[in-house]
């Protein structure tokens, strides 16, 4: 419902000329711009070069490795 009414207010506001959907528009576009400003960024736990040749596994604390495709 919400893409729906902001692709609306895009179109009939801003494109169309439409004081009160440019109003709407204006507001969706502060709401969106808002919550991407709040959003908690993600916790970087480790960043390494791979060299053709190398592996990377990714695993779980509580689980046991999986090798797929071994040689």
């Amino acid at each position: 419902m919400l893409s729906y009414l902001r692709k609306r207010a895009t179109l009939a506001g801003p494109l169309g000329g439409s004081r009160p959907w440019t109003m709407l528009w204006a507001v969706l576009l502060a709401a969106r711009v808002l919550r991407r400003l709040t959003k908690p960024k993600p916790e970087l736990l480790l960043r390494e070069t791979i060299k053709p040749g190398e592996a990377l596994l990714i695993s779980g604390i509580e689980r046991e490795p999986t090798i797929i495709g071994g040689s």
